[in-house]
C-alpha cells in the first residue's frame, strides 16, 4: 500500500524526504550560502540537545562547533570527507560535501559517517582482528566431491561406499590406506560431504611435500617474527583453518617422528600451541589421514609412533588396487567418457582387444596412470603400456608390454622381488632370506629380470 503522503503536493513530499532523513541517517545537518542552517534531523537534534525548531536559522559554528568547516564548503572551499569533529563531547567523522543546483552551489551538507566513536574503533578492531582474518582465510576450504563421484560398482566398490557412510556418521580418526592413485583424497572428500559438518571448512595437508622444519608451522602456524622468514602479523595453522571441520593428512606415514608427538597432543586434547607462542588454542577438528604405507609394519620398524598410530586407526579404510576389482572393465569405461567431457575430447572407440589389454595390465598407478593411458589412446589411438611402473617395486617394465603367460610370470617375478628389496631397504642378504633364496639365486634372478639397478644400489 503507497505512503499516503506521497499522493499530495510537494510540501507533502518534503515532509515524506524530512521523515525518512530522521529515520535513515546518523546525524546529518545542511546550510546554506551563509552558513544559516536549513536542514537537521532528529539524531543531530538529540545529539545536540533540542529540537529542529531550536537549531532552523541559526549559524552553524553556534550550533555545531566553532571548528566545523561546513559554511565555508558552502562558498566553495575545499570539499572536506572523513574529517573529524567534535560536537557536544562526542567524536564524529563527517563528510562535508556543497550542494549544487544548475551549477551553482546553494549550500552544503555535513553527514556524520560515525557518531559513536567508541562504536568506531570496536569496529575497526573487529575488523582487522585475528578471527576476522582467520574467517576470511577458511572460506576457500570446501569440500569438492562427494561419494557421487566414486564411480564403479561391485562387491568392493559397495563395501568402499558402506565403510564411507559409517565413517560420515562419526567424527573419529579415520585412516584411509591403499596405493597411490586408488582414491584416498576422493574418499576424504565424501566422507566429509556426507557429514555433519559438510558445511564447515575441508582443510587438506600433504605431509610428505612439506619440508621437515616447516611442518610444524604448517599444521599449528605461528605468531608474528617467530622465526627468520615469519610474517609479523602471524599466520595461523591448518588445525586452526579446519576448526569446526575436517583436517586431512594425507601422506601421514612421511610425518617426521620428531613432528609425531604434536600432532598426537592435539588430536587428543584438541588444543595447538602456535610455533612462538605462549597460549594454547582450542580446536574442534575432525581428523582423516591417508597413505600407501603400511603403518602397522612402520610402526613395527619404529618409523611411526604406536600411539598416534592407534588414535588415527580408530576407523579404518582400505581402498582396493584396479587390479584387486571385479568392476575393471565397466570403470573404464566410465572413467573414459567422464575424461572425454571433462575436457572436451571427441571420443576414440575402445575396441575389445583395447579393453582386453586395459583389463589385463596390473596398474601399479591405479586411477592416476589409468586416466594418463586413457588421454594418450584417446590423443594418438595408440595404446602404449611400455613405460609404466610394476606395482610392488615401481620399476620400469623392459621393453612393450605382452600378455603371454611367460611375460605375465617374469613381470609377477620381478614384482616380488623388487617388493622384498624395497623392504628390506635394498639389503640383498635380508631380502634373500624374506624370498627363502639364497643370496647368489637372488643375484641371477636380479640379472634375469632385468633390475640391474637394485642390483646396483642394493647394500652389499
Amino acid at each position: 500500500m503507497p505512503f499516503p503522503e506521497l499522493s499530495g503536493n510537494s510540501e507533502s513530499r518534503a515532509s515524506f524526504l524530512k521523515l525518512v532523513l530522521d529515520h535513515v541517517s546518523d546525524c546529518l545537518v545542511a546550510v546554506d550560502t551563509d552558513g544559516m542552517i536549513v536542514l537537521i534531523n532528529e539524531p543531530y537534534c538529540k545529539l545536540l540537545g533540542g529540537t529542529e525548531a531550536d537549531f532552523l536559522g541559526r549559524h552553524i559554528t553556534e550550533v555545531v562547533s566553532p571548528h566545523t568547516r561546513l559554511h565555508k564548503v558552502a562558498r566553495g572551499e575545499e570539499v572536506v570527507g572523513g574529517a573529524p569533529l567534535q560536537v557536544r563531547g562526542c567524536k564524529l567523522i563527517t563528510r562535508q560535501v556543497p550542494v549544487l543546483h544548475e551549477g551553482r552551489i546553494v549550500g552544503a551538507v555535513g553527514l556524520a559517517l560515525f557518531s559513536n566513536y567508541e562504536l568506531l574503533k570496536r569496529t575497526y578492531a573487529l575488523a582487522f582482528s585475528p578471527s576476522i582474518a582467520l574467517q576470511n582465510a577458511r572460506s576457500g576450504w570446501t569440500t569438492q566431491h562427494t561419494a557421487d563421484d566414486i564411480l564403479g560398482t561391485g562387491p568392493e566398490m559397495d563395501a568402499l561406499r558402506q565403510q564411507i557412510r559409517v565413517a560420515s556418521s562419526h567424527a573419529f580418526p579415520t585412516l584411509l590406506q591403499g596405493e597411490t592413485g586408488t582414491g584416498k583424497e576422493l574418499a576424504a572428500h565424501a566422507i566429509h560431504s556426507g557429514s555433519d559438518r559438510a558445511q564447515r571448512p575441508f582443510v587438506w595437508v600433504n605431509c610428505a611435500s612439506i619440508p621437515e622444519q616447516l611442518i610444524d608451522a604448517e599444521l599449528f602456524g605461528y605468531e608474528g617474527g617467530a622465526f627468520t622468514g615469519a610474517s609479523s602479523r602471524g599466520k595461523p595453522g591448518k588445525f586452526e583453518l579446519a576448526s569446526g571441520g575436517t583436517l586431512f593428512l594425507d601422506e601421514i606415514g612421511d610425518m617426521p617422528m620428531a613432528l609425531q608427538t604434536s600432532l598426537l597432543r592435539a588430536i587428543q586434547h584438541q588444543q595447538i600451541v602456535r610455533v612462538g607462542g605462549t597460549s594454547p588454542l582450542d580446536v574442534d577438528v575432525r581428523i582423516i589421514c591417508a597413505t600407501h604405507h603400511n603403518l602397522a609394519q612402520s610402526v613395527e620398524d619404529g618409523r611411526f609412533r604406536a600411539d598416534l598410530y592407534f588414535r588415527l586407526a580408530m576407523f579404518r579404510i582400505a581402498l582396493p588396487a584396479l587390479r584387486e576389482r571385479s568392476d575393471l572393465q565397466g570403470l573404464i569405461t566410465q572413467l573414459y567418457a567422464r575424461l572425454l567431457a571433462r575436457h572436451g575430447l571427441a571420443p576414440r572407440t575402445l575396441s575389445v582387444s583395447v579393453l582386453n589389454a586395459l583389463t589385463q595390465h596390473s596398474w601399479p598407478g591405479n586411477v592416476r596412470e589409468l586416466e594418463g593411458v586413457l588421454i594418450r589412446y584417446n590423443l594418438d589411438g595408440r595404446l602404449d603400456l611400455s613405460d609404466v611402473m610394476t606395482h610392488a617395486g615401481h620399476v620400469k617394465s623392459a621393453g612393450p608390454v605382452t600378455y603371454n603367460l611367460h611375460t605375465h610370470l617374469e613381470r609377477e617375478k620381478a614384482a616380488i622381488i623388487a617388493a622384498a628389496l624395497q623392504h628390506c631397504a635394498q639389503d640383498r642378504n635380508r631380502a634373500a632370506a624374506l624370498l627363502g633364496i639364497s643370496r647368489a639365486s637372488l643375484y641371477r634372478e636380479l640379472q634375469a629380470v632385468r633390475l640391474k639397478i637394485f642390483a646396483d644400489s642394493a647394500s652389499s
